[in-house]
């Protein structure tokens, strides 16, 4: 990778400044700038463009600034940006008929929230309800988001703030054969990680 010009230290030195440290950016003493993006590609303020790897957002899972995603959130924020879910919404319901639509079984009620935090709290909380049991099973190396409650799922203790952890919460390997961290069979690391 080139070493960063002025524009993206300063930056750099600003970022330091203005963040919270718990967000870190990657590449360490020299972070990409991202200056926009589109498609597969982001460009950094120097101008150099990058071929996007990371496929962990789902948020950007059709590319960065898709013309047609573009365009319909453009179209609902000239109608309505914002209301509280006290008020009914036609493109809320329609989007909720749409997912219970493709839901399996009785599956058939929709929560909207902002974050995957939020998505993750509220699945566990509804879980706890139902079940009545506390315990929530997550796998190792896993990233959950920065509620206290996700921050207990993650299990990097650099993602984790405050030292509180949910004692509820356990953390299991990933059954992936290709990477298991010993020298065993398939069949033996599914055993290790179910155990």
């Amino acid at each position: 990778m080139t070493a960063p010009d002025a524009t993206s230290t300063s930056m750099t030195d600003r970022y330091r400044q203005a963040m919270f440290p718990a967000v870190t950016p990657y590449y360490g003493d020299h972070p990409v700038v991202v200056d926009r993006a589109k498609d597969q590609y982001v460009w950094d303020v120097e101008g150099r463009r990058y071929l996007d790897f990371f496929g962990g957002v789902l948020t950007i899972s059709v590319g960065h600034c898709n013309d047609y995603v573009t365009e319909r959130i453009i179209e609902q924020l000239r109608k309505v940006q914002h209301t509280s879910t006290l008020f009914i919404n036609p493109l809320m319901v329609e989007v909720a008929e749409k997912v219970a639509a493709l839901a399996p079984g009785r599956l058939q009620k929709c929560y909207f929230t902002n974050s995957g935090s939020e998505a993750n709290e509220t699945a566990i909380l509804a879980a706890r309800m139902y079940t009545g049991n506390r315990d929530v099973i997550t796998l190792r190396h896993a990233y959950s988001g920065r509620t206290m409650l996700a921050m207990s799922l993650t299990a990097h203790g650099s993602w984790r703030l405050g030292g509180v952890v949910d004692p509820h919460i356990k953390h299991v390997r990933n059954p992936y054969v290709y990477r298991a961290p010993l020298d065993l069979s398939p069949e033996e690391v599914v055993e290790l990680c179910v155990q």
